[in-house]
């Protein structure tokens, strides 16, 4: 069977048209991640493609140089799409030099279709190859469909630098673009394919960018990158759940920075924005890797402790409210001290969260009765199951 090639460079530009569409306007990405640089380059490739099918009805300059150097320029298009969505700027030059170049490149080789092809096969492969390099880089943050991006534009500079090659080698096979070869038949369904995986590929990477902050928003107070209070009961919820199968002790604290509304009143609410943000590093760090610290909610901080005693809970807490006093929180002027309650818990069936966050939010009570800068815990008297305080 015989393709017809014309037939495929049609195919070409509607996968390029398409493509662009479904992406400016199945994403709503605007202006955002490379986006415009990409749906850019797409339609240079379109209309690159419309000059290559039109070979013979229009002047080689035009059908020819002019095509190629616009479908260079559309490919290091889509290149600076996927350094912008790296989070680096493209270099200028990217954008505007490679079409205009190749354009001087090809003009005095215009009438050699080997020469042209070797030319373009070479600069095609390059442009490819910093996009597999530049889709390599992005790290774990663009997801797994930079794998798929990176494989695709590998093989599309593999594909067009062995088809320059062997039309170099053999150009009496090749008299013209639309000639029926298989090798040359391969390599235009290939770049047919290209034009929808490697668009789709940036797609997934887009969509995979934004589930991965859409999950971040739902997880993370965004002031202190702590658990909000939703996950944090919810990851609490499991751990609770695990100290009743194996009878585990836990420990929670509730953490209160003491009269934080004055600091807002006469720093401002960035000052105390400063504050929370301090202090919630200092508990992150003082606590183990295995325990559990989110915002529970304005100025107040809880811990889950798993397996932890009221000694290691105590022990635990002091060296947040130490930490706290080393240094005026926020670059305040003035020193701000933390109350902590510390609740101990022996993981018995039975035992519900929200009670155990009680005791600790009573302990805190306390500690703020008892001229707050301290710790104070509760726990339960081995002997009547009633609560003691520490």
């Amino acid at each position: 069977m015989t393709l017809d090639m014309r037939t495929i460079m049609v195919m070409l530009v509607v996968s390029s048209v398409l493509m662009a569409s479904t992406l400016a306007v199945g994403t709503r990405m605007g202006r955002a991640a490379g986006f415009m640089k990409w749906n850019a380059g797409l339609g240079l490739l379109a209309l690159g493609w419309v000059l290559v099918a039109a070979r013979g009805a229009l002047p080689d300059l035009v059908a020819i140089a002019l095509a190629d150097a616009i479908l260079v320029a559309g490919l290091s298009a889509e290149l600076a799409g996927i350094i912008e969505f790296g989070g680096k700027t493209a270099p200028r030059l990217l954008l505007i030099a490679p079409g205009p170049l190749m354009l001087a490149l090809l003009i005095p080789v215009v009438e050699d279709y080997a020469a042209v092809t070797l030319l373009m096969g070479v600069v095609l492969a390059a442009i490819f190859g910093a996009m597999t390099v530049a889709a390599a880089r992005l790290g774990a943050g663009a997801g797994p469909a930079r794998w798929m991006l990176a494989v695709a534009s590998a093989a599309g500079a593999i594909l067009v630098l062995v088809r320059a090659v062997d039309i170099w080698l053999k150009p009496a096979m090749y008299p013209n673009v639309f000639a029926s070869n298989n090798l040359h038949a391969v390599a235009f369904v290939a770049l047919f394919a290209g034009t929808i995986v490697i668009p789709v590929a940036f797609l997934l990477m887009h969509r995979e960018r934004v589930a991965a902050e859409l999950y971040r928003l739902a997880t993370f107070d965004a002031l202190t990158g702590l658990f909000n209070r939703r996950m944090f009961l919810e990851l609490g919820e499991r751990e609770l759940a695990r100290a009743r199968r194996t009878g585990s002790p836990y420990a929670v604290l509730m953490m209160d920075l003491d009269l934080f509304k004055r600091v807002n009143d006469e720093y401002g609410h960035q000052a105390g924005d400063r504050v929370l943000a301090d202090f919630a590093a200092i508990a992150k760090r003082s606590v183990r890797t295995e325990d559990l610290v989110g915002r529970y909610g304005g100025e107040e901080f809880c811990a889950i402790l798993p397996g932890a005693v009221m000694q290691n809970a105590i022990a635990i807490a002091e060296r947040a409210r130490g930490a706290v006093s080393q240094r005026p929180l926020g670059d305040l002027p003035r020193a701000i001290t933390i109350s902590i309650g510390v609740a101990a818990c022996s993981g018995k069936a039975g035992e519900l969260l929200d009670a155990a966050i009680g005791r600790a939010d009573e302990a805190l009570y306390r500690a703020k009765h008892d001229g707050r800068d301290r710790v104070v815990g509760l726990d339960f008297a081995p002997e009547d199951g009633s609560i003691a305080a520490l």
